[in-house]
């Protein structure tokens, strides 16, 4: 996350996160490392994926045969059920007749849904101590990692922040929806530079506020995506990614150091309050726009923390249980994850693969879900570590 000395700076929407140049390239998109590690004659061995005479330029790197986990983190929650039923209902919404590919083998829909059936019986069904051989045998275990390293572990969370219905001393940023567009005008104005959204006579022509906010709220909204927001009215509801600019983004660390003691995106309220000028300048000289659009809550309850923002595919969020990755990882799969960090040790956490995001590229590359609640910004904000990532792709069925 970001911070000083960090070398990861990200902007997330839930479909896209925006990393700095080190993490893009130390994690180049296409890179996939792949090992079956379970082979049926229960022999570990490098398992080399679309490599064949036809495609030679695949990317794929395989490394050195892996050992299988020992341990499961395995706890049967609300969240786990939840984020199992949003896969699922995934795969429910997509057609009859779809496929899709990864490394050589073929999957049908029948085929995802039938195993996500199997891995539900798994864990209503099965004891604990039974858990893993249970799933290893429908199940293949494909572990994703870069040629030199291990996947790198970050966090992700949703903003609580507070709105006005009208602008109104701090509160006078917009969160804004997407732009009318009209053949007849000049250009777009969906592609339109920040600058031009900063200024009223352009939002009030092009398009509509849902909220007006403090700037360093909306800068954090517009990094991770989405936010709840409670009213002066207490009235309550979620604000989600809508589109974007199609601008790159620039981090206000970049202009901030040596000015603010905490260049970390939720700290920047506080030295906003010392150093009005220098921070608004830099948070207003990234090029980047988010739109939003608004979600009323079920009876405005901000508490019903499972219940997150829609990531890709319109998967809702499940805390701890949902996980971006690479556009090459199929939306909706489920990944064992292992990592350590200040807070916790994750031993093969079962999580689902439910967002994607511009910064999540390469190899085993995974950025956790953590949720809502108070105090989750300073866990992710401060999760930045190196971890196992296997992905499980459904045994085919012997005919």
């Amino acid at each position: 996350m970001m911070g000083i000395g960090n070398p990861l700076e990200k902007e997330s929407h839930f479909p896209f996160r925006l990393t700095n140049q080190i993490i893009s390239v130390s994690l180049l998109i296409g890179s996939f490392s792949i090992v079956d590690l379970f082979a049926e004659s229960n022999k570990f061995h490098n398992h080399q994926h679309n490599q064949n005479s036809k495609n030679q330029s695949s990317g794929f790197h395989f490394p050195q045969t892996l050992k299988p986990f020992n341990q499961m983190d395995f706890v049967r929650d609300s969240n786990l059920e939840s984020a199992l039923r949003e896969s699922i209902q995934h795969f429910k919404r997509l057609p009859k007749d779809n496929k899709f590919r990864f490394g050589e083998k073929e999957f049908t829909n029948e085929e995802i849904l039938r195993s996500f059936s199997n891995l539900q019986s798994i864990i209503h069904n099965t004891p604990d101590d039974q858990i893993k051989s249970e799933i290893e045998k429908n199940f293949q275990y494909i572990e994703l990692r870069p040629s030199t390293d291990l996947p790198t572990i970050t966090g992700y969370y949703e903003i609580r922040i507070r709105g006005k219905n009208k602008q109104e001393g701090e509160f006078q940023y917009p969160a804004l929806t997407p732009p009318i567009s009209d053949p007849s005008f000049p250009e777009n104005p969906k592609h339109f530079h920040r600058d031009k959204w900063n200024q009223k006579s352009i939002w009030e022509k092009y398009s509509k506020p849902i909220v007006f906010l403090r700037l360093t709220d909306l800068h954090l909204a517009q990094l991770e995506g989405s936010a709840l927001v409670e009213m002066e009215t207490n009235e309550r509801f979620r604000i989600n990614y809508a589109e974007d600019n199609g601008k790159d983004y620039i981090s206000p660390s970049v202009h901030l150091h040596g000015i603010c003691p905490s260049l970390k995106p939720y700290h920047l309220s506080n030295c906003i309050q010392s150093k009005p000028k220098e921070v608004t300048e830099a948070i207003l000289k990234n090029p980047r726009y988010i739109f939003f659009h608004k979600e009323s809550l079920l009876n405005g309850d901000m508490n019903q923390y499972h219940l997150g923002p829609k990531g890709s595919g319109g998967i809702r969020l499940v805390a701890y249980r949902s996980v971006a990755m690479d556009i090459k990882i199929p939306l909706g799969l489920p990944v064992l994850l292992s990592f350590q960090s200040n807070k916790e040790l994750v031993n093969n956490r079962l999580v689902f693969v439910h967002d994607r995001g511009n910064a999540i590229t390469g190899v085993g590359r995974l950025d956790y879900y953590l949720g809502s609640e108070n105090g989750v910004e300073e866990e992710a904000n401060n999760l930045l570590t190196k971890g196992k990532v296997v992905l499980l792709l459904p045994r085919k069925e012997k005919k």
